[in-house]
C-alpha cells in the first residue's frame, strides 16, 4: 500500500502492452504526453468538414490569393508590358505577313501586275507614335487580371485536391499540376484578351477587358490555342514555383519559347 501511494496511478491504456514502453522511451512525463495527446484527438466534426464550409473557404480564399497577386503583380507588369507589347506585335507581323500581301497595278502597257507590299518595321516609337504614350501598356489591365485569377486558382484548386487520398510525394506533385492545367483551362479567355489586346487587334483597341472577354466570346475565339497553352503551363512549372535554379531555369525556358511562340500566334489567330 505504501509503495502504492509513493507511485503516481496511471489509467489502464496507459498501462496496456507495448503502450508503456512507448512512454518510457519518449522521455516526456506520462501527464504531459496525456494532455498532448488529449490535445492533438480532433473531433469527427473537425476530421469530417461539412463541403458548404469547404466551399465557402476556398472561394473567400481564392479572394484573397487574387488581390494578394494583384498587388505583387501590378508593379512588375507595369515595367514589362511595354517589352510585352512589341514582343506580341512582332509575333502577329508574322501573321500579318504570311503569305506576303501584295497590291494588284496596272504597269505602263496596261497589264495587271502585283506589286509586294512592304509594312513598316515595328518599333515603340511607332506605337508611340500612332497609338499615343498609353499603347505601350495595352492589354495591362487584362493581363494582370489572367495571371492573378490562375495564380489564386490554381493555390486553391490544389489546397481542395489535398482532401482526397494519395498524398504521397508523386501524388502531390500530380495534384499541382492537375491544379495548374485546370486554372489555365478556365482562365483562357482571359489569355486570348490580353494577347489580342497588347496585339492591337481591330475591336479590342480602347475598350475595358469585360467588352474585350464578351467579344472572345460572342466571336468563338474563347478557347483559341488552348492545347499549346496547358502544355506550356505544365512545362514551365518548374521555372515558376523554383523548382530549376539559376542558370539551368533560362536553359529551361529557352528550350520551351518556340511553344511560347506558337501558343501567342495560336491565340491570335481568327
Amino acid at each position: 500500500a505504501e509503495e502504492a501511494a509513493g507511485k503516481p496511478q496511471y489509467p489502464p491504456s496507459a498501462m496496456q502492452p507495448g503502450a508503456m514502453s512507448a512512454i518510457m522511451s519518449s522521455g516526456i512525463p506520462v501527464g504531459q504526453q496525456q494532455a498532448q495527446t488529449q490535445q492533438m484527438q480532433l473531433t469527427p466534426e473537425d476530421v469530417h468538414a461539412p463541403a458548404h464550409l469547404i466551399a465557402v473557404g476556398s472561394v473567400f480564399e481564392l479572394i484573397l490569393e487574387f488581390l494578394k497577386e494583384c498587388v505583387q503583380l501590378g508593379p512588375l507588369y507595369s515595367l514589362s508590358q511595354p517589352m510585352w507589347v512589341l514582343k506580341t506585335r512582332l509575333l502577329y507581323r508574322r501573321i500579318q505577313t504570311f503569305p506576303a500581301p501584295r497590291l494588284q497595278e496596272m504597269d505602263d502597257n496596261g497589264n495587271a501586275v502585283q506589286r509586294e507590299v512592304q509594312l513598316q518595321p515595328i518599333t515603340w516609337r511607332k506605337i508611340r507614335r500612332d497609338e499615343g504614350a498609353l499603347g505601350l501598356w495595352s492589354g495591362w489591365q487584362a493581363r494582370m487580371c489572367h495571371q492573378a485569377l490562375r495564380a489564386g486558382l490554381a493555390q486553391t484548386c490544389f489546397e481542395v485536391l489535398l482532401f482526397m487520398p494519395w498524398n504521397d510525394q508523386w501524388g502531390i506533385v500530380a495534384k499541382f499540376l492537375g491544379a495548374m492545367t485546370m486554372a489555365t483551362a478556365v482562365t483562357h479567355p482571359l489569355d486570348v484578351v490580353q494577347t489580342r489586346m497588347a496585339a492591337g487587334l481591330a475591336g479590342y483597341q480602347g475598350v475595358g477587358v469585360y467588352h474585350a472577354l464578351m467579344r472572345v466570346m460572342r466571336d468563338d475565339d474563347a478557347m483559341q490555342g488552348l492545347g499549346r497553352s496547358m502544355a506550356l503551363g505544365v512545362l514551365s512549372a518548374p521555372v515558376r514555383f523554383a523548382w530549376v535554379r539559376f542558370p539551368l531555369s533560362l536553359a529551361w525556358m529557352a528550350a520551351i519559347y518556340p511553344l511560347d511562340r506558337q501558343s501567342t500566334l495560336a491565340r491570335l489567330e481568327r
